[in-house]
């Protein structure tokens, strides 16, 4: 690889090295997009319920138009999320469902417009279109799974992430009509989840490096007056004062997560424990974050010691590097904001939050932005540059590769027990996220009801569609089979049930063990199919172990048996004589 060459060259050899920038660009595109494909199901899961079936039938039903309103922006959790509505609401209007599959392929849009925002940042350094094959890897790859394959936190992160840094984008390049556009999408964005109010700083510091006073202080009336209506009649706090006390007890922790979470695109043995789990991405942010500090001094070194030039001197290339300057200056500014926040009000819940798929989309955008900022800053030195893109494509190949390898069983088996929870909230009202007893219980039931008798969602099929009138009508009459004995160990949180080895025949993929009482029947899923070494070989696995979550279930006294799936659908209910009882 010669960018040098490349930079100048227009022959052949640059047009085929061209071509294939193209296919691996496209490649983790299409990888990505193909992953959302098989394993994203029809299914809402905890949050999900209530922010968009809850939500579309409150909606329908109100009479004014401040009522509608009212239900576009009331709180749902932590987070308001109005994007997520709107984009609800739109896909009600078209089809007359919700779908929370093309909810979450929506939410991919957004992120492929992030894409879309760092190669037009790349372009105007007018390299080789080579160099620019490590961000897509680094960004598109499966880390962050519970982001992108749940619907609300993909309408939540991925979203406000594509519209925070599309409008720092528009703030950097200057214009006035680049500053109407960005102010008018930061205030949407500040409604799509709390995230985006950090909008506000990050813009806050670009007007301020660019010396536009007028600019910043409309942006901070504004972005004040935002914050307090963000903040109108906000009930759920999350109990965050607690983090106060937490952090003065255990401030250390609240220093280390930083860094933790910073680093965490390197979480590579995610199955350790905590301690030893954080050691890599920790040391990577002990890394990363000096190097940011030191760009970032590179960059503003000038304008901070008062010997930046006026705009006007600049010549073109020159004021593209520093409309540049500003969009990774807000961008830094933007992902620190969050960094610091979640650092000091999650550790609390336990130090493994601070590594959480749902959060690491930001350590894989930091890393990206670094990458592109050396970019910008030597696009001169073409040799430095080839050096960095080497490095770039070897980093990103393997935190890509890595990633797939160890988080795609983990994906299909969510896909798995998403689909079994399905049936357990069809017929016996938990199931996709409330436990048993708590006030969540009847709101799910009632949102996931009235959406089905209005026609407004429909539960999937799945493995098990077929025998749901057995298990729910004759398997109830069904005798024991006493060659069947299940080991069952645990208690407190779960019961952990597993079939003696060889004790069935080749099994592939889809099996589940069976709860059931007089009155209610519970599925939940083998995971043993989804173990790396299954998964990856296709293996048969003649064993069923399935995790029996306690809470989900309504109290009472349960025989546990096993549902094993075959073409001809004949003795595949099997209940064995043991039993167990939630309290």
């Amino acid at each position: 690889m010669n960018l040098a060459y490349l930079s100048g060259n227009q022959s052949v050899a640059s047009g085929r090295l061209k071509t294939l920038a193209l296919v691996l660009i496209a490649t983790p595109v299409l990888c990505f997009s193909l992953l959302l494909f098989v394993y994203i199901v029809d299914v809402p899961w905890m949050d999900d319920i209530d922010a968009f079936l809850g939500f579309i039938i409150g909606y329908l039903d109100s009479q004014t138009v401040a009522e509608k309103f009212h239900w576009l922006l009331v709180p749902n959790n932590e987070h308001r999320i109005l994007i997520g509505k709107l984009i609800t609401l739109a896909m009600y209007k078209l089809t007359g469902t919700v779908n929370f599959r093309w909810l979450i392929f929506a939410a991919f849009a957004f992120l492929l417009g992030l894409l879309g925002v760092f190669y037009r940042v790349f372009r105007s350094t007018q390299l080789p279109l080579l160099a620019f094959v490590p961000v897509p890897f680094l960004l598109l790859q499966p880390q962050y799974y519970l982001t992108t394959t749940w619907a609300i936190t993909s309408l939540q992160h991925q979203v406000v992430v594509a519209m925070v840094i599309a409008t720092i984008y528009l703030l950097a390049d200057g214009g006035r009509s680049r500053f109407a556009g960005g102010l008018g999408l930061q205030i949407l964005t500040s409604f799509s989840m709390s995230n985006g109010l950090f909008g506000w700083v990050a813009g806050a510091v670009v007007l301020a490096m660019q010396r536009n006073w007028l600019r910043l202080a409309i942006w901070l009336v504004v972005g004040v007056i935002t914050i307090l209506l963000y903040f109108y009649d906000f009930q759920n706090a999350q109990g965050n004062d607690s983090s106060i006390t937490f952090f003065l007890k255990y401030p250390y922790l609240i220093f280390l997560g930083f860094f933790t979470f910073t680093g965490g695109l390197f979480d590579f043995f995610p199955d350790a424990t905590i301690v030893w789990r954080s050691i890599l991405p920790t040391l990577a942010g002990l890394m990363l974050i000096p190097a940011m500090l030191w760009l970032l001094w590179r960059m503003n070194e000038d304008i901070l010691r008062g010997r930046a030039k006026a705009s006007s001197l600049f010549d073109r290339e020159t004021s593209l590097l520093q409309k540049r300057r500003y969009f990774f200056t807000g961008c830094y500014t933007f992902l620190m904001v969050n960094a610091v926040i979640v650092a000091f009000l999650r550790p609390r819940f336990g130090y493994a939050v601070m590594l959480i798929s749902n959060y690491m989309i930001y350590a894989a955008l930091l890393v990206t932005l670094l990458y592109l900022n050396v970019l910008s800053e030597q696009y001169r030195n073409l040799r430095t540059i080839d050096r960095w893109v080497r490095f770039g494509v070897v980093v990103g190949l393997v935190v890509w590769g890595m990633w797939y390898v160890l988080r795609l069983p983990k994906i299909a088996f969510r896909k798995q027990q998403i689909l079994t929870q399905a049936f357990n909230q069809k017929y016996n009202e938990t199931g996709l996220g409330p436990s048993w007893g708590s006030p969540f219980v009847a709101l799910a039931k009632r949102s996931m009801d009235e959406s089905v008798r209005r026609g407004i969602y429909q539960y999937p099929e799945a493995y098990y569609t077929p025998y749901e009138p057995v298990l729910n009508g004759e398997a109830h009459r069904q005798l024991p089979d006493s060659s069947l004995t299940l080991r069952i160990s645990g208690g407190g949180y779960s019961y952990q049930a597993e079939t003696g080895f060889n004790a069935l025949p080749p099994l592939m993929h889809q099996s589940a063990v069976v709860v059931q009482s007089a009155q209610r029947t519970y599925l939940f899923p083998s995971s043993l199919p989804f173990s790396t070494a299954s998964f990856y070989l296709n293996r048969p696995v003649k064993t069923i172990q399935a995790e029996i979550i306690i809470p989900m279930i309504a109290p009472g006294q349960y025989r546990v048996g096993i549902l094993t799936p075959t073409d001809n659908r004949e003795n595949d209910i099997h209940f064995s004589q043991q039993t167990i009882t939630v309290p």
